[in-house]
């Protein structure tokens, strides 16, 4: 784009001065306003001549709107600089119009010499600029048409959500429990106080999770304590549990009806099987001496059987040799032990009261375990942490990870297959059910950009790709997840704002990015953290600041709050 063509083309003041052979300070009066209604409007573009605060907004969509072009001389700001020269060159080293001339020699670097001034984006050219016209003004210049020839920058679409449009789902502030994904695809996450006896608020996302409802607990359910309050993974409902008196007892939240509740934050359910630490037995009566061993022993873990809502005897999980703790998914109880040199994937399912065994696998299993459920398929893999955390290191060879997994579906558990993911990444996703197995995502910086990685098994192996994004400067990554056939990117920019991108692996470098918010200083939301859920379709993301705030978004890439 550039302004409209027309009027008199006159010779620069820097022509002029060098036409002439002279080495004086300043033009005539009528240079100085031509070259700052060219830079103004180079940098500004249509809002040049606006009050400071659209000026500004429209500045700062500009910066986000350029803020991967590049430092070439013909890329913005940098392109620029010319006019700074004109500037320079017209205003008077004393009087009126000298201050704007030491403001563009001590930000820009502009001499005497022609081509002197260099201008540089970053975080402090909005900064800059605003000085700039602050200096102009008080010279007596204000922008205006800059005739031909100069080229107006394009700016970024407006975000998608700003401070004003940043709506809760929730109708004060609260702490959330959750979100957990169930067997048949809804996401559900509890609302609860920050302290105190409360009752919760149940919230669930489905058809997709574009659709969200919420109900506050019935009467019957009894004030619990808030802290202790754990969103349970039903099928059946919207189910909180919550410490009594009695122990850890569920509620159905829209009936009020308590129920047997086990497992573990996150792995709470009332159907299927749980997974807790067995008790523990006394040894001796005699207490122990000062700063000796307790005298109990611990039992190990134990698998708890239940159906709606009712808990049967708890069967002792015999695990020689285990490594870490085992869990349980769905009807399915897994761990790993120890054979020579060999790690096993063990695998026992609920049937009639009892754990039937089904079998052990060989393979690469080492670190967290990692799940994902779609209806009465299952899958279970392993990866260790990656660089940087706290007991980190490289399981799959020199600066690798080590993936391993088991796929269930058709009554039994697929060989163990696996890939390997890079130990330096910044980010990892967690396991995503697909309608052939499942997937991963990861996100790494490197020189130049970012790299992004897909790892996609089926029963009869596992394929890892990866792209590098171009230009991308990553400060904090908010999530990258597998999106059916696409990949989702979410990540806090140099400039502090959070962009959007959804494609294909293949297509993710040359894909446009969403503006889907901007840093609170520049009219953002203050975010809070962020937890996420991922289907086949769609993303949930939840983020949990004081005013939890949900946004939807779609396999297409479209985001969308979503407020009761």
């Amino acid at each position: 784009m550039k302004w409209p063509s027309g009027g008199i083309a006159y010779p620069t003041c820097l022509q002029a001065l060098s036409l002439a052979g002279v080495f004086a300070i300043g033009c005539s009066s009528e240079e100085a306003p031509k070259a700052w209604n060219s830079l103004s409007a180079c940098l500004a573009g249509k809002a040049a001549p606006a009050p400071a605060l659209e000026r500004v907004q429209h500045m700062r969509l500009v910066q986000l709107g350029n803020a991967n072009a590049g430092s070439s001389k013909e890329a913005w700001p940098a392109r620029c600089a010319p006019h700074a020269d004109e500037l320079f060159a017209a205003l008077p080293s004393s009087g009126s119009g000298s201050m704007l001339r030491r403001k563009l020699a001590e930000r820009f670097g502009c001499t005497e010499d022609k081509g002197s001034c260099k201008i540089v984006g970053g975080p402090t050219v909005l900064s800059v600029t605003a000085e700039l016209w602050d200096s102009a003004k008080d010279a007596g210049l204000s922008a205006g048409d800059p005739g031909s020839g100069v080229p107006v920058p394009e700016a970024s679409p407006a975000p998608v959500v700003d401070a004003k449009s940043w709506k809760s789902f929730s109708a004060k502030p609260a702490r959330v429990s959750g979100p957990v994904q169930t067997s048949e695809g809804r996401a559900v996450l509890l609302l609860r106080a920050e302290e105190g006896q409360a009752r919760p608020t149940a919230c669930e996302f489905s058809d997709g999770f574009a659709k969200l409802r919420c109900i506050e607990a019935n009467p019957k359910v009894p004030e619990l304590p808030s802290h202790t309050l754990e969103v349970v993974n039903d099928a059946d409902g919207l189910y909180a549990a919550g410490l009594t008196e009695k122990g850890l007892v569920a509620y159905n939240l829209e009936t009020g009806e308590a129920s047997a509740v086990r497992g573990r934050a996150r792995r709470l359910v009332r159907n299927g099987v749980a997974v807790e630490p067995g008790t523990k037995e006394e040894v001796s009566k005699t207490p122990p001496a000062p700063g000796a061993a307790p005298n109990v022993k611990e039992e190990g873990f134990v698998a708890v059987p239940l159906k709606a809502g009712k808990a049967s005897k708890e069967i002792k999980l015999d695990i020689p040799n285990g490594v870490g703790d085992p869990i349980a998914v769905g009807t399915h109880v897994v761990y790993l032990t120890q054979s020579g040199n060999a790690v096993e994937l063990n695998a026992k399912q609920l049937a009639g009261g009892r754990l039937k065994d089904e079998g052990k696998l060989a393979g690469p299993f080492a670190g967290a375990f990692h799940t994902c459920g779609a209806g009465d398929r299952i899958a279970v893999a392993t990866w260790g942490g990656r660089s940087g955390l706290s007991g980190a290191k490289a399981t799959g060879g020199a600066g690798k990870t080590q993936v391993a997994m088991s796929l269930y579906g058709d009554g039994r558990w697929s060989k163990a297959v696996e890939a390997t993911l890079p130990f330096e990444r910044a980010f990892d996703s967690e396991l995503v059910c697909t309608e052939a197995g499942a997937s991963l995502a990861w996100a790494q910086n490197v020189d130049g950009g970012a790299q992004i990685g897909r790892i996609d098994c089926t029963k009869d192996g596992c394929k890892a790709s990866d792209v590098k994004l171009p230009g991308i400067e990553s400060k904090w990554w908010w999530s990258v997840a597998p999106l059916g056939d696409k990949v989702l990117v979410l990540f806090r920019s140099g400039l502090g704002e959070t962009r959007l991108r959804v494609a294909p692996l293949s297509e993710l470098p040359g894909a446009k990015d969403t503006l889907l918010f901007d840093s609170p200083d520049f009219g953002g939301p203050n975010a809070g953290e962020l937890s996420s859920v991922v289907g086949k379709d769609a993303a949930l993301l939840i983020f949990r600041g004081e005013m939890p705030v949900a946004l939807h978004v779609g396999r297409g890439g479209a985001a969308k709050l979503l407020s009761l």
